[in-house]
């Protein structure tokens, strides 16, 4: 992450509340407190964030771009 970076708690197509409560029921432990992120730019399709815990642990979500697409265009299970 640079300087210049600004963390966000809403995140355009990421409900950050939504992935800590999943996290936390899924994976406890893993993450401490509310989560905070940016948008990673110059992406092609998918969308990447950067999203940092309150003690600064990373973790990278991924998700299909916002808005209609082709169901098949962006499988998210192809990178799985």
């Amino acid at each position: 992450m640079t300087e210049t970076t600004t963390l966000q708690s809403e995140l355009p197509g990421a409900d950050l509340g939504a992935l800590a409560r999943w996290l936390h029921e899924q994976h406890p432990g893993l993450i401490t407190g509310q989560l905070v992120g940016f948008l990673v730019p110059g992406g092609k399709s998918n969308l990447t964030y950067i999203v940092t815990d309150e003690v600064g642990q990373e973790l990278v979500l991924r998700r299909p771009p916002l808005g209609h697409v082709l169901a098949t265009a962006h499988d998210m299970g192809r990178e799985a």
